[in-house]
């Protein structure tokens, strides 16, 4: 009995060594041939299938690998096999907690202590310790946990297990910094990266300097927590750990964030974002390519049986060809007896060579017209393949064409100096849709007095861009050369050019040409603004109060409406007023559960809820506000956005 367990447990050990079963298990067919193996093997040879399968189900399908265990578990029994029932306890462990079914998986990890405690001491009996530990830490048993911890942690480091110490290590922190024992969780994770750096295990160094950099954080400890993420992420980027290199984002982004460093902030946030929805995807396409590789396994079944079912067929149709062989045969014996019976058949014959003849030309007719078709075929698939190459042509000039007319646009906007030099304690949040944006925003300070214009021109993209060119050169020629400073008249004389325009270019039937704009002059010094606007109202925040100053409802160019002039609105201010301009693009945007707009109600909320902080975190709040309602869906439209606090 004990001779037949070592060969089995000599052959298991053959399996799973590099290049063997171990390295194909992720392979379908290697886990249909070893399942095949637990119904045609002998008991060798479904001992070695057990383990391996048994192993691999704990993690991918926890109904089989409960099932197979339990199949295993009576192997052990009927042979006595220590080694065998402990494994089976384990996974069965194991596999009831991944359901979450916490009270089956401890009844299966009691047993498998057991076990251990009638051994000698070894490091098997640190990870039974070890199970029951993560078990009642997720029945938020916390006290029974860190006994447990405390055992496996007493067993490992008698027996020098560094394995087992860096495991123990890392759960005592990850429970203590459940119950916000910080210092002390700090303390566990401190020790298990001593013993990775031993091992040079590049998985536990990269999850443990995660675990630091956010403890750290937790006990604003910043530059220590920035230090950590940062190697945790340069491990990563070598090893490919994608979870562990997302939430490293995520926690530079809550460091960022606390320090008050909110670009950086953004940008983490952007990048965590990013890895985050690869990540989903990934996930999704996984669960197509195992959907695909089902279909094509009941498509094989199907074929199988539909080749079973043309082989019966063919057997039939063999017997009944040696019946007619027979017939044909006996009835030659007639003829030979029978001369003018003889001649008869003879005729008959004649006349069904003669209609063969006529049905081979048939058939060579036929191969002649699909050899025709077939040519055919092949020269419309090269006419396709030559015209998809001349749209990819096409498609890549347009979208160089299109990048460099954004480095025109980009170079018309203010730069980012003179916009902060205009706004003070403001803010500018401006994402196009496309390449180039039918939003843009422009700035100036003329007699003591800032100017700040918010505009959404007619459509996005291109069309939307040459309109924003227009309409920055024409407020060049308005405000710096004709030297009109008041808002209302600003509008009104842009419109005249923009009229003026469309004349010239025999557009004057459309009725689209145009943009919505908002003007807003902050005299400082008397403590006045005037805004007037074009269908973009003004936000105005006072002693949290939020008021709605309506636009006119006419847009800058042509339009069925009479032309009138435009309204100039004048408010007193004073010290901690707050103004808001937004293009349609911000309220107008789909997304939330029921995959609606956004909405003006939504908006005010917002800022009535953000209004107290600082400018810059404001546009943080905001675009962290868009992301999330946007989730996945498609920007439909550009956003700007402008903040200015008196």
């Amino acid at each position: 009995m004990k001779k037949f367990l070592s060969a089995c447990f000599i052959l298991f050990l053959l399996l799973i060594k590099p290049g063997g079963i171990k390295s194909v298990i992720a392979q379908n067919a290697a886990i249909d041939s070893l399942e095949k193996i637990l119904i045609t093997g002998n008991d060798q040879e479904k001992i070695a299938s057990y383990y391996i399968l048994t192993d691999y189900y704990a993690y991918n399908a926890t109904d089989k690998a409960i099932r197979l265990a339990n199949e295993f578990l009576k192997f052990g029994e009927k042979y006595d096999s220590l080694n065998i029932i402990e494994h089976s306890y384990q996974i069965l462990g194991e596999a009831y907690f991944f359901q979450e079914l916490y009270d089956k998986s401890l009844e299966y990890f009691l047993k498998y202590l057991d076990l251990q405690e009638s051994k000698s001491k070894t490091d098997k009996l640190g990870r039974a310790y070890n199970n029951l530990g993560i078990v009642y830490r997720a029945k938020e048993d916390y006290g029974r946990a860190i006994d447990y911890y405390q055992k496996s942690l007493e067993i490992n480091l008698e027996l020098n297990d560094i394995n087992g110490l860096s495991s123990t290590y890392n759960n005592l922190g990850v429970l203590h910094e459940h119950l916000n024992l910080f210092a002390q969780a700090r303390d566990y994770y401190q020790k298990s990266l001593e013993i990775e750096l031993q091992l040079n295990d590049i998985d536990g160094l990269s999850t443990s300097y995660l675990n630091l950099g956010a403890i750290n954080l937790k006990l604003k400890n910043y530059d220590k927590a920035l230090d950590y993420c940062y190697k945790s992420i340069d491990l990563c980027d070598s090893t490919a750990y994608r979870l562990t290199l997302e939430l490293n984002y995520e926690t530079l982004y809550k460091i960022f964030k606390e320090i008050g460093q909110i670009d950086k902030a953004l940008a983490s946030f952007e990048k965590f974002y990013e890895l985050k929805s690869s990540r989903i995807n990934d996930e999704s396409n996984s669960q197509i390519a195992e959907l695909e590789i089902k279909y094509q396994t009941e498509k094989h079944q199907q074929e199988i049986l539909l080749l079973q079912k043309q082989k019966r067929q063919k057997n039939i149709l063999n017997t009944i060809i040696l019946i007619g062989l027979t017939i044909f045969i006996s009835l030659v014996i007639i003829l030979i007896v029978i001369n003018k019976q003889r001649r008869n058949r003879n005729n008959i014959l004649r006349q069904q060579n003669a209609e063969i003849l006529q049905q081979n030309e048939e058939i060579e007719a036929q191969r002649d017209e699909i050899e025709a078709q077939r040519d055919e075929i092949t020269r419309q698939v090269e006419i396709s393949n030559f015209q998809k190459q001349q749209i990819l042509k096409q498609k890549k000039d347009i979208t160089d064409s299109i990048e460099y007319a954004q480095h025109i646009q980009q170079a018309l906007l203010p730069d980012k100096i003179t916009l902060q030099r205009v706004l003070k304690n403001g803010f500018c949040l401006f994402k196009p849709k496309d390449i180039v944006s039918g939003d843009f925003y422009w700035v100036a300070n003329m007699n003591n007095k800032s100017i700040i214009v918010a505009s959404d021109c007619t459509g996005h993209g291109v069309p939307g861009a040459f309109m924003s060119i227009i309409g920055i050169n024409f407020l060049n020629e308005i405000i710096f050369d004709e030297k009109i400073i008041n808002p209302n008249e600003i509008l009104s004389e842009l419109r005249k050019k923009i009229i003026k325009t469309m004349i010239h270019s025999n557009r004057t039937d459309e009725t689209k040409d145009g943009m919505d704009m908002a003007i807003i002059v902050i005299d400082y010094e008397n403590l006045q603004l005037e805004y007037a606007g074009a269908y973009i109202n003004l936000f105005f925040i006072r002693d949290h109060m939020l008021q709605v100053i309506k636009a006119n409802k006419m847009p800058v160019g042509i339009s069925e409406k009479p032309i009138a002039p435009f309204t100039n609105n004048v408010i007193e201010i004073k010290h901690g007023d707050q103004f808001y301009m937004f293009s349609d693009g911000y309220a107008d945007q789909f997304g939330g559960n029921q995959h609606k707009k956004f909405r003006v109600g939504n908006l005010r909320d917002l800022l009535l809820e953000i209004h107290e902080k600082e400018m810059s975190e404001q546009k943080m709040a905001l675009y962290e506000a868009f992301l999330k309602w946007k989730d996945d869906q498609p920007q439909v439209d550009d956003i700007l956005a402008i903040g200015i606090k008196i």
